[in-house]
């Protein structure tokens, strides 16, 4: 008898098949997992080849778009360490890396296109660690792009370029140590990592900008809370304080006074004799520190204007203008025909010169002499210094000699309508410029930003003088003002217009609230509109008279934000100056002891005071969109109220 049955063959068992699944799983799993934790090891010398070819031998060769702009320093600091990267661990950036990066995104401005963010090569971080793979070559271009953000960083915190305002508290900060190199070094009062925040450690992958810059609120200016020493009372009008000082040699410096009514009252009493109290005193949240004087030539004359206009005139003539094409933004580093064509405009302009070149010998690509030209240009055109040739730049670049010429022509009539001395003491504003000048003998002694009128309500062109300085002034409504903006808000919020200090004002200066019956007569011409002095007021806490019937003034302003754009066009048309405190001292310095802290204490609290001039300073307001400064250089402003006679064509 046979035990074979051919029959139970066709029942086949499912168990072994399983069992080998599940071993070969097992294994494949386990050798995932071993992969994985198996971190490579990048060989110490691999990349050395890439850096001494990159650094020593031929530096043209440099494959990333962003340029090297310390190339001497970060040789140096190769050398140094024999050719070996330094913000690596393996394939993975170090925590130094990490801190760095974070550091550099804290004192960036957050605009890539940014002449900071560019220096420190912050948009080629965001394009290449979000998605770089493990090779040598990039791993040693990141490397050295950031040794070369480190020694700009360092620069900038050593040499502060970068304003107070725009940087915010750092924790860590670079120094250089004998025997440990460059090291990241915390400041003992470092805000401690929270326990729950990731390692400073990430892949390649893993870094993310915007992760970093949205877990932390950062604005470009330091943020303040505005606090006043009196509580405003809604029932009682602030008390105005009039004086007029006179200059007297023979009297102490520390008790410039005036008569009034009989009595003399004196600014300081007690400044000198209690100088505990004067340290004690409270400030203005707005000082702007301790003005120093700038000694700069003004230049603005009309001869060279002259000149300028000539030479223009030969260059139309020449035919050697020619635009640039439309094409791709430009910047430091780029290879384009293109590039070529601009050196030539540059060259032509005069902001690029043979002694700017840097060598390498090729025509079309944007070298460092080219970006300092640039930058020459778009200072002097009033353009954000990026180096940048975008939309902007290409537009002022294109405008023809020609063109250039008609509107120095218009400039240089405007100049002659003015004197051809404008004396030894005087304020200018060139509203193109947003520039306000305080000059004497010829020397600008000091320089600020300013805002002017929007095209609707356009600063008029007038000569007048500065007769007083008023601390914490008030502000009389002007009717159209008040019709269109204020009383819709009053009607609509009348206790949060209080607060701010708005009153309205009957025939006899009596100061009423805000009710339905007083506003509606405010509304009908009956009454005045007035806000009070102090913090919110709308004129700040200092304003400048100038006689004039457009009822301008200089003043200053809560807007702060605004003086960092290029273009500030945007007022009523009166001046709001960024550094008010430091043009009044400047001004009533020849009348006895001002400085910080005097003008400092009379620009706290609510009370007004008046100081007049005893010997008035003129002041220019200008429409000059073509120039000479005092170093000789032609300059341009944008025609914002479109007086030059141009054709949009033209540009």
């Amino acid at each position: 008898m046979s035990y074979f049955n051919p029959e139970q063959r066709k029942r086949k068992s499912l168990l072994p098949l399983l069992v080998l699944g599940s071993l070969c799983v097992s294994i494949l799993y386990y050798a995932f997992s071993a992969n994985q934790k198996t971190v490579p090891v990048l060989p110490e010398n691999a990349v050395r080849p890439h850096l001494v070819h990159w650094l020593e031998e031929n530096p043209d060769a440099w494959p990333a778009q962003d340029p090297i702009f310390n190339p001497a320093a970060v040789r140096r600091i190769y050398q140094r360490t024999n050719y070996r990267l330094l913000w690596f661990d393996n394939y993975n950036l170090s925590d130094s890396a990490n801190d760095l990066l974070k550091q550099l995104t804290a004192a960036s401005s957050g605009n890539p296109s940014s002449m900071v963010d560019y220096r420190y090569h912050l948009g080629y971080f965001d394009r290449t660690l979000r998605d770089t793979p493990q090779r040598l070559q990039m791993a040693a271009v990141l490397d050295i792009l950031l040794t070369d953000a480190f020694v700009s960083y360092a620069q900038d915190t050593q040499l502060d370029r970068i304003t107070p305002k725009s940087r915010p508290r750092r924790g860590i900060t670079p120094v250089l140590r004998e025997h440990q190199g460059f090291r990241m070094v915390a400041f003992g009062n470092a805000p401690q990592q929270a326990s729950n925040e990731p390692s400073g450690r990430k892949y390649f992958r893993g870094y993310d900008r915007a992760r970093m810059i949205g877990s932390k609120p950062r604005s470009r200016y330091y943020s303040r809370d505005y606090n006043t020493d009196n509580q405003r009372s809604s029932s009682r009008p602030s008390d105005t304080r009039r004086y007029r000082t006179r200059y007297n040699t023979s009297s102490d410096s520390g008790s410039s006074g005036t008569t009034r009514g009989g009595s003399r009252v004196y600014y300081n009493q007690g400044r000198n004799s209690h100088p505990q109290e004067r340290t004690r005193a409270a400030r203005s949240e707005n000082s702007e520190g301790p003005y120093f004087e700038e000694n700069t030539p003004y230049g603005s004359d009309v001869y060279a204007l002259r000149n300028e206009l000539k030479r223009l005139r030969r260059i139309s003539d020449s035919g050697r203008w020619r635009p640039i094409p439309p094409g791709p933004v430009m910047t430091m580093g780029a290879r384009h025909p293109h590039v070529a064509r601009l050196r030539e405009l540059l060259t032509l302009y005069g902001d690029y010169q043979s002694r700017y070149s840097y060598g390498g010998g090729d025509p079309n690509r944007f070298d460092r002499g080219l970006h300092e030209a640039l930058l020459r240009f778009q200072k002097r055109h009033g353009l954000k210094p990026d180096g940048i040739v975008g939309r902007g730049t290409r537009k002022r670049l294109n405008l023809s000699p020609s063109a250039r010429a008609k509107i120095v022509e218009m400039n240089i009539l405007r100049r002659e309508e003015l004197p051809a001395s404008l004396g030894d003491r005087f304020i200018q504003v060139n509203i193109p410029a947003y520039r306000l000048q305080y000059v004497e003998n010829n020397r600008v002694k000091l320089a600020m930003n300013v805002v002017v009128g929007k095209k609707k309500h356009a600063t008029p062109e007038i000569t007048t003088r500065v007769s007083k300085v008023v601390f914490n002034p008030t502000w009389t409504v002007p009717r159209s003002i008040l019709v269109n903006e204020i009383l819709p808000k009053a009607r609509k919020n009348p206790a949060g217009m209080e607060n701010m200090g708005y009153r309205v004002v009957n025939g006899r200066g009596e100061h009423l609230p805000l009710t339905a019956s007083n506003l509606s007569a405010a509304g009908a011409g009956s009454f005045l509109m007035r806000q009070m002095g102090g913090e919110e007021n709308i004129l700040g806490r200092v304003k400048f008279e100038i006689p004039n019937k457009h009822d301008i003034y200089l003043h200053d302003t809560r807007a702060r934000t605004l003086f960092s754009l290029t273009d500030r066009d945007y007022s009523h048309g009166c001046i709001r100056l960024e550094k008010p405190r430091h043009l009044a001292e400047a001004l009533l310095r020849p009348q006895g002891d001002w400085d910080q802290w005097r003008i400092d204490q009379l620009t706290v609290g609510e009370k007004t005071t008046e100081v007049d001039l005893v010997r008035l300073v003129k002041v220019y307001i200008t429409y000059w969109t073509a120039w000479v400064d005092g170093k000789g250089r032609l300059n341009f402003r944008p025609d914002i109220y479109r007086k030059d006679g141009l054709s949009d064509n033209q540009f």
